[in-house]
């Protein structure tokens, strides 16, 4: 074990003390409340329009004096935030949209968030925007407009309330491989507690060899990545040519004891009307652009069609290959179908699987799932599923019996509001988004983060408390624009080496090396606080010790969890009673044993010294 391993129990348990060591103030600010309404008529405008009145002169119920109107892109309107503390706080955004879905840009403090979109609407409505790190003090909010056309009137603030982590190793396929399943069981026990570090690999033909990223990265940390992405790209009737994808990721899996995840850029003719079933096309006429072919998605999952023989083929030829991988006991994140819902909306997407909307995509899914699951009998699949945070993107979603995790594409470095790519470097964690996805899916599944240009930096992950699963940057695809691991807009290497040289940071030499028999971490993770409004950091330690204190008669001092033990997990659960007694009670007996300074009552003090026995008890 690398000394960077064991330095994470260390570090974890001095997490602990700090966080115990501040309950007081947690308990104090245990409940959420509202913080203030914000008014974009009484902020900063840019280029857009301070109106009381609609365009067409209609008057429309709003606060305060007036509202704004976003119509060019660019344009923006700006509120100024007071907050307190620095912390984790609700944003919701009242809007107006008369003139159809929008998506418009998000950020804060000059930098971005990313994109937000609401549905047409006929009157103002609050749209949650998720939950975002404000600093103590003033805070500059912007509204920058992307699509245009629609009115912002305010701004609410309330404090931000983090969600709990816990999600069930299930998998949806209930005939999964052994290995599929303690991989699952790895995933479920590092979430929230640490971050996976990964990364994409270039394609077959491609400015530079398959290994580039990888010895990029190790030359630069002296690790390597945790998980390898992988493409299915070449496995397609149309043109396909083997580029020893497979045996990549069985090498990668068997000899390198890492992770494999995989995507599939299935294209489709440009010209399909005449296109023969079986026939090859040359690479430059495929496509998976909507508006390049006259392929129609809705006819995949009609049989008889020639769209839906042409796409049972591309199966058939994916599933020889993900055969391969089972024969060889090698279990796979697989993500198919991917950013379907592409910039919003139910006519957004940019590729051809979420051209025909929602419904059918859905449908183009559980047909991708039965086939490869039941008709070729592939049980090495763990599902993972792209969505958006627009308040239209669960209507993309499959379903809870077809996803195992769900994955978020994060390029926010490339502004694109003035109508022209510009690069500026982005390293914010997006904290809101990843809390987005988990209460989007009810907390159910796993969030990863599964394709990056920028990899948050340490300090914005921890100081966000984005308990994003993994991070995977794309390839770097040979200029300024697309070099998304080596270009510093992207990627400062300072930032880089020290994500992946820090305790954080899961690298591939700290993959348990029974991590395809894997069945128990032997780790608790920290309950959540209620309210996200502090700078203590929460975070997750190991139970390494089966210690016990003091007992007195039926009494065993510091168990407060009544597991006949006095470990870390007491500390947990003494702390989570104090920021909330009514969601996290302790039981009768459990009240007796936490009550170790004899104050009748549990208290921080009881706490701090439940976790000095910890501390002492782990020299």
């Amino acid at each position: 074990m690398s000394f960077k391993f064991n330095s994470k129990l260390c570090s974890a348990v001095i997490a602990a003390a700090l966080t115990v060591n501040s309950m007081a103030v947690m308990a104090s600010v245990a409940n959420a409340a509202d913080l203030g309404t914000y008014e974009f008529e009484d902020g900063t405008v840019t280029g857009a329009k301070s109106m009381s009145q609609t365009r067409e002169g209609k008057d429309i119920t709003h606060s305060g004096s007036g509202f704004i109107f976003l119509e060019n892109a660019g344009e923006e309107a700006s509120v100024t935030v007071n907050v307190a503390k620095a912390g984790m706080y609700n944003l919701s955004l009242s809007v107006y949209a008369p003139y159809g879905s929008k998506v418009q840009n998000l950020l804060i403090n000059g930098v971005s968030q990313g994109t937000v979109a609401f549905s047409e609407n006929d009157s103002f409505k609050d749209i949650a925007l998720g939950m975002y790190k404000l600093n103590a003090g003033d805070n500059k909010i912007t509204i920058q407009s992307s699509w245009g056309w629609s009115y912002i009137d305010c701004i609410k603030v309330s404090d931000g309330e983090f969600p709990e982590l816990n999600v069930s190793n299930t998998l949806s396929d209930a005939k999964a491989t052994s290995q599929t399943q303690s991989l699952m069981n790895y995933l479920t026990d590092v979430y929230g507690k640490n971050i996976l570090s990964g990364q994409q690999e270039i394609y077959k033909y491609g400015p530079h060899d398959f290994d580039y990223e990888f010895n990029y990265i190790y030359n630069l940390s002296g690790e390597y990545p945790a998980i390898r992405g992988f493409d299915f790209l070449n496995c397609n009737p149309l043109y396909g040519s083997e580029d020893g994808t497979t045996d990549r990721i069985i090498d990668w899996v068997k000899n390198k004891n890492g992770i494999a995840t995989a995507s599939w850029h299935i294209t489709v003719p440009k010209n399909f009307a005449n296109y023969t079933l079986g026939d090859k096309v040359a690479w430059d006429q495929a496509t998976y652009v909507p508006k390049e072919t006259d392929f129609n998605a809705a006819n995949v999952t009609v049989e008889g069609t020639k769209e839906h023989d042409y796409y049972m083929l591309c199966l058939k030829g994916l599933a020889e290959k993900l055969k391969t991988l089972q024969d060889a006991n090698v279990p796979l994140i697989f993500r198919p179908l991917h950013e379907a819902e592409g910039s919003g909306g139910e006519t957004g997407s940019w590729f051809w699987w979420g051209k025909s909307g929602s419904a059918v995509y859905k449908d183009i899914w559980k047909l991708t799932y039965d086939t490869l699951t039941n008709t070729y009998g592939l049980h090495n699949l763990i599902w993972e599923w792209n969505s958006y945070t627009y308040d239209t993107s669960t209507n993309w979603y499959p379903g809870e019996n077809c996803v195992d995790m769900v994955g978020y594409d994060k390029y926010n470095c490339t502004d694109w509001s003035t109508g022209s790519a510009v690069l500026k470097h982005n390293d914010s964690a997006i904290s809101g988004t990843f809390y987005n996805l988990v209460n989007q899916y009810g907390g159910k599944k796993l969030v990863a983060m599964a394709e990056n240009d920028s990899v948050p930096t340490l300090s914005n992950i921890q100081t966000e408390k984005a308990g994003w699963l993994y991070f995977c940057p794309w390839y770097d695809g040979g200029s300024d624009n697309n070099n998304f691991l080596s270009n510093s807009v992207f990627n400062k290497p300072e930032d880089l080496k020290e994500i992946y040289q820090s305790d954080y940071c899961i690298t591939l030499d700290e993959l348990p090396k029974n991590l395809y028999s894997y069945t128990s971490s032997g780790e608790v993770t920290t309950a959540s606080t209620t309210t996200a409004s502090s700078e203590t950091t929460v975070t997750t330690v190991s139970s390494a010790s089966d210690t016990t204190s003091t007992s007195s008669g039926d009494v065993l001092l510091g168990d407060a969890n009544c597991d006949k033990k006095v470990d870390i997990s007491d500390v947990v659960a003494v702390r989570r009673f104090l920021v909330n007694s009514a969601k996290f009670s302790l039981t009768e007996q459990g009240n007796k044993n936490s009550d170790v300074s004899g104050n009748d009552g549990v208290n921080a003090q009881d706490a701090v010294k439940i976790l000095q026995t910890v501390l002492g008890s782990n020299k």
